[in-house]
């Protein structure tokens, strides 16, 4: 970690000396000076650094000089924001009279950082006398050459998350909790997985959640994880999600037992199985006990770390505790995660480890991630040394650390910032890296954006196995969304607390002044990133006057997502904050707007709400052109009006992502060339200045009339080329033909969205050939857009809502090749389906909903064999008793694991 920021020091001051040359050698000329000395000093630490960061843990003198190196370096970044913030400003445009009354204050800014960097000096002084007491560790590099390259490594790269690859040994405990499952009883029984962490409960669970039989025997089923600090609401909101109708929207204001109530209704009558993954006590059992019905056949699994909790549950039902692997089972575990083949040179260097692992699949699996980038029986030595041999938690704790000491510098603070957001997070990858982004973790290289340089900072993160893919982006192995296993969490956590990187709050644990430097300056550490969890309405978060002006990352996380809530903040200057999130309903109140507008240091600023909550209007709008340095700008399910557009406009040239509710009336958008995303917009004049954002790749525009459709017609032709995802939404007129000829040329285009109605009923004949999602809304097809859909060579999701008014649709033999889920929402006038054999062979997923008319399940649903999941939505009873065992349809469609029908 020390490493990682005096390299991002070394680099900034770089840079200063180059992009404030002019201005130094007329105004600065003494500060430049010390900031020259600065990056020479920081120059000559970095080499050290190689050495001492990587051999603190084995003496304790250095790793106090390296907390002291590192204190320092996040001094000097301070000082480098102070100068760029209150110095360094540009007086382009200003009159010679405001140069004038504004040059007293700027002398007196130089002054006192001139004082500042002289504190820095000495306290460089002192650390220099006590390096020299380490003069006899040689510089040398910490991670050795390997045998191919991290690119080489990640063309090469098999996830470890993907369905199978966890499961050696486990199989059979796969087949008797299947077993029991199946059981016919007369009443609810509660299954249980118990062991210790890293034992694999969630891997056997997730499992038999998944297995052919088990979604072929029950009616509805759903999955939630627990977590230590259980939000009872969020949890029942996610099991009703799944088993029944009800939206986010329709559960907003329901209370806890509301919340029973509706979900005890729902499953009444039916055979359900819901897993509660990790459950911490029997507390949290007893609340949630009375929202399951005592439905004959009904299950529930839980897994859990303690046996009186199973035992708690359900007494009489099978619990079972996965054992161990044995040697082989470890070693075979262990080349599947490091890619190497079982017969290897390597096997006994492998084996003597896997010895150490005592069994334990988590151990075994972040191990194989150190050593995927070694090759060399050497390289592997080095590690077998450095692996415990104590009980299985030391051992699990030992190689988690080794995992993370093997880190490149680079990935340090990466990795360590996932430990802001809460246990059992699903992380969006995109919100991950621009929050790195404003904090300037990542730097943009040659060739690429700084966007993928983080996106590849996290593969190589899944691909050491220390960070979980929790969804896959659509026709990718890459991430969508990320997370933490629990015991990498508590590392995380650990390390972070250590090394000062962050802290987690609460209205239990609020005060950061308790926090206290164990460098031998004896002085308090300043915060430099926390989590605050709001627990409880009205709760104080006191942010102490010495250690806030260096906060860079502030995310506010209420316990219920659905509460309104104003954070109660006692002390306000932020000054430094460059990311700022607000989870949940937010209630900007008048104390806090006046701490959020004088943030002009931010660059990452979000305000993340339930998108069925009624949109926000944006408080912070007065004084949203504070905001000078913002990259990102995402307020979803807010408005933002005319006014607050044409600020964002004229102040924020380097705004990469702007997501709003209906932009309104943007203005002079050509002034924000770096823009990436904008999403979604209100149609109007500005949609001409697009073709001068030639980094544009996510697009939303609604309201489209006859004059900006031909804007955006004449934009598209010649421009917007990076575009991957457009979303078009047109009101009353139809779609131009030379549109969507011109957008079918565009190769990069890969997701679309189109509302609003064809020429003649008809679907233009060419559509990009690189479509892998189509979703089509409101267009009034009078002709079957099958045909025309089903040549789409790489299309992976189409769904069609209120988009086809005729009374026949087929799917003919060969069409769609690659599509994985098919939607059919809204075809009220729809009857017969035809299905040819050799139609649709890779669809895994599909949802009829509301389709009135419709008179059976096509036929050639028998074809379907990779179909494990339908979905049936608000059709006639006549519908859904054809499908169900018994009926008409049920020789069609009784291969299907997971049949949902929802009423």
């Amino acid at each position: 970690m020390a490493e990682a920021i005096v390299s991002t020091v070394v680099e900034s001051l770089g840079k200063l000396l180059i992009d404030q040359t002019i201005a130094f050698v007329t105004s600065f000329r003494e500060v430049h000076k010390q900031f020259e000395r600065l990056q020479k000093e920081f120059k000559s630490i970095q080499g050290f650094l190689h050495t001492a960061d990587s051999n603190h843990n084995q003496d304790p003198d250095i790793g106090i000089w390296v907390s002291d190196v590192r204190e320092i370096a996040y001094d000097v970044d301070d000082v480098i924001d102070a100068f760029l913030r209150k110095v360094a400003y540009k007086e382009d445009g200003e009159s010679s009279f405001m140069r004038y009354t504004r040059k007293p204050k700027k002398i007196l800014n130089i002054y006192k950082l001139r004082k500042e960097m002289e504190t820095i000096f000495s306290k460089l002084k002192d650390i220099s006398k006590r390096q020299k007491r380490y003069a006899g560790i040689t510089i040398q590099q910490i991670m050795p050459s390997t045998s191919s390259n991290t690119n080489n490594m990640l063309l090469r790269r098999v996830y470890s998350h993907t369905k199978d690859d966890a499961t050696v040994g486990l199989e059979d405990h796969t087949k008797t909790l299947v077993s029991e499952l199946l059981k016919e009883e007369d009443r609810l029984c509660v299954v249980s997985i118990y062991g210790m962490g890293g034992l694999g409960k969630t891997t056997i669970a997730k499992e038999v959640y998944n297995h052919r039989n088990i979604k072929a025997h029950f009616d509805c089923y759903a999955w939630t994880s627990i977590s230590q600090q259980m939000s009872t609401k969020e949890v029942l909101k996610e099991i009703l999600r799944k088993v029944s109708t009800l939206t986010s929207k329709d559960m907003g204001e329901m209370n806890e037992v509301e919340l029973v109530g509706n979900l005890f209704r729902f499953l009444g009558g039916k055979r359900y199985l819901i897993v509660l993954d990790d459950i911490w006590n029997t507390t949290d059992w007893d609340i949630l006990k009375p929202a399951f019905p005592n439905s004959r056949g009904s299950k529930v699994m839980l897994s859990t770390r303690k046996l009186e909790v199973a035992r708690h549950a359900d007494p009489m039902s099978f619990h079972l505790k996965p054992r161990f692997l044995t040697d082989d089972e470890g070693w075979e575990l262990l080349c599947r995660k490091a890619l190497i083949p079982l017969s290897s040179d390597l096997e006994e260097c492998g084996r003597r480890m896997v010895k150490k692992c005592g069994g334990l699949p988590l151990a075994i699996i972040v191990l194989g991630g150190i050593l995927q980038s070694k090759r060399s029986l050497g390289e592997w030595e080095n590690v077998s040394k450095k692996i415990g041999i104590s009980g299985h938690e030391s051992r699990v704790l030992s190689i988690l650390s080794l995992s993370y000491e093997e880190l490149p510098y680079h990935l340090k603070p990466l990795f360590l910032y996932l430990g802001l957001f809460p246990e059992d997070s699903n992380i969006p990858v995109k919100k991950l890296v621009r929050m790195w982004m404003g904090e300037r973790l990542i730097k943009e290289q040659e060739g690429e954006t700084i966007e993928e340089v983080g996106r590849q900072c996290l593969d190589q993160l899944i691909h050491k196995c220390m960070v979980q893919i929790g969804k896959k982006r659509l026709g990718e192995e890459r991430a969508k969304t990320c997370r933490l296993h629990d015991k990498m969490r508590d590392l995380c956590i650990e390390i972070g607390k250590k090394e000062n990187f962050f802290k987690v709050m609460s209205h239990q644990n609020n005060d950061p002044s308790s926090s206290s430097s164990s460098s031998s300056s004896s002085v308090f550490l300043k915060l430099r990133r926390c989590a605050i969890h709001v627990e409880e309405k009205g709760k104080q978060y006191i942010f102490p006057k010495h250690l806030t002006p260096c906060l860079r990352t502030a995310i506010f996380i209420p316990k219920d997502l659905s509460t309104k809530y104003c954070p109660n903040i006692v002390y306000k200057d932020f000054k430094s904050l460059k990311v700022l999130e607000f989870q949940g309903e937010l209630k900007p109140e008048k104390e806090l707007c006046g701490v959020v507008k004088k943030l002009s240091n931010l660059k990452y600023l979000s305000v993340t709400r339930d998108r069925w909550a009624t949109p926000l209007t944006f408080e912070f709008g007065n004084f949203i052109g504070n905001f000078v340095c913002l990259e990102t700008l995402d307020l979803k399910y807010s408005h933002i009006d005319e006014s607050m557009c044409k600020v964002i406009s004229n102040v924020m040239p380097q705004l990469r992502h702007l997501y709003g509710f209906g932009i309104q009336h943007v203005t002079e958008i050509n002034k924000m060339r770096r823009l990436q995303t904008l999403w979604s917009a209100r149609a109007g004049p500005w949609i001409t200045d697009l073709e001068k954002l030639t980094n544009l790749e996510k697009l939303g525009i609604k309201e489209l009339d006859e004059k900006t459709i031909r804007l955006f017609t004449n934009v598209i032709v010649g421009g917007l080329d990076k575009l991957r995802s457009l979303l078009l939404y047109i009101e009353i007129i139809e779609f131009p033909s030379d549109l969507l000829e011109s957008l079918s040329e565009k190769i990069h285009l890969m997701k679309l969205r189109l509302f609003g109605k064809f020429k003649n009923g008809k679907l233009p004949s060419l559509f990009p050939s690189n479509l892998i999602k189509l979703f089509l809304g409101s267009n009034c097809l009078s002709e079957d857009p099958m045909p025309t859909l089903e040549k789409l060579p790489h299309l992976l999701f189409l769904k069609l809502s209120y988009s086809y008014l005729g009374k026949e649709m087929v799917c003919s033999a060969k069409g769609f090749p690659k599509l994985q889920n098919l939607q059919i929402w809204f075809s009220n006038q729809l009857e017969e389906w035809t299905v040819e054999e050799g139609a649709m062979l890779c669809l895994t997923k599909c949802w009829i909903y509301h389709c009135k008319e419709l008179k059976m399940v096509p036929q050639g649903f028998k074809f379907l064999t990779m179909l494990q999941e339908l979905k049936i939505y608000d059709m006639p009873k006549s519908f859904e008793q054809r499908v169900k065992e018994g009926g008409e349809d049920w020789p069609t469609v009784q291969h299907i694991p997971s049949i949902i029908i929802f009423s």
